[in-house]
């Protein structure tokens, strides 16, 4: 049986790789930063086991000499999103995730045995070959393009709506929360993996979400929804995005953007592969016609191409 073990710096995993051995893991791969990545999925492994870190509570420690605990769950996620069983050790006082579906949790350190052996053995109790597993990446289902661009619609009314009686500014945070629950509802419609950031994270310190194209891809990608008119520049979003990339080792950084005035912002200055715009209507009308995977990887390309 072949197993991934994902944890974040510092963690004693000998418990772990011993419990695993006697439930006949014998390809046993300890993956604790990004260098391993190739090694998560290739080959695709039975099960995945991770373990979070107790004292990074807001899952933003920095992560230059190892995973933090958002490096972790993003690639937990990544797991269910392929139907590979998965169990998440979450040390007190951590709380589980509630935006990964599908994942085991062990609510205990990674090395406390007598908590971890019914978790370990139920997880590789009953493993389905890998053969029978459904794989649905290849299906593909459009977008309802009218739907969403109708919604769309709606966000931009939303903005321009003053408060009852005139009084006040434009509804301007509310269009905001709608803007980003529209793209992430079209995400999900058109076959992404969603993982929100942890509720205990400052907002400042992550993406408005990351996701993964489809249950078959390994490209983690972090949106940021902007919402710009001829006063809005998009350069320094895409700065501060561009360095959530890097600090979390994801593979790009997706700026979905609309223009509440019809007034198409200024071309990126320092252009990158790590970070790609993208109009919200573009974007829409893309999934309209390829699947999420094909669209991502056509903004890596075009991005590549101009940097």
């Amino acid at each position: 049986m072949r197993a991934s073990l994902i944890a974040a710096r510092g963690q004693d995993l000998d418990v772990l790789v011993d419990l695993l051995a006697d439930r006949d893991v014998h390809d046993l791969w300890v993956i604790k930063n990004v260098a391993g990545d190739g090694l998560i999925f290739d080959p695709a492994p039975d099960i995945v086991v991770g373990a979070l870190d107790a004292q990074d509570a807001s899952g933003s420690v920095s992560s230059q000499e190892g995973f933090n605990n958002f490096d972790v769950l993003l690639r937990l996620g990544q797991a269910v999103s392929r139907g590979i069983p998965s169990l998440l050790i979450v040390p007190p006082p951590l709380k589980p995730p509630n935006w990964i579906r599908g994942l085991s949790v062990a609510l205990c350190a990674p090395d406390n045995r007598p908590a971890l052996e019914d978790h370990i053995w139920a997880l590789t109790a009953n493993i389905s070959r890998r053969s029978e597993r459904k794989d649905t990446s290849d299906k593909f289902t459009p977008v309802d393009v009218s739907r969403y661009l109708s919604k769309l619609q709606e966000v931009e009314r939303t903005y321009h709506e003053s408060l009852p009686f005139g009084v006040g500014p434009p509804r301007v945070g509310q269009a905001y929360a709608e803007f980003e629950h529209l793209i992430s509802e079209l995400l999900v419609a058109a076959g992404a993996a969603l993982a929100e950031r942890p509720e205990s994270a400052r907002r400042d310190d992550y993406a408005d979400f990351a996701f993964i194209p489809s249950g078959g891809s390994s490209v983690v990608v972090l949106a940021e929804c902007k919402l710009v008119s001829r006063k809005r520049r998009l350069h320094d979003d895409e700065a501060i995005l561009r360095q959530k990339v890097s600090a979390t080792h994801s593979q790009l950084g997706l700026l979905i953007y609309h223009s509440i005035d019809g007034t198409e912002p200024t071309p990126s200055r320092y252009p990158t592969a790590l970070v790609e715009r993208i109009s919200a209507k573009d974007l829409i009308e893309r999934l309209g016609g390829s699947p999420l995977p094909k669209v991502i990887s056509d903004a890596v390309a075009q991005a590549a191409a101009r940097s």
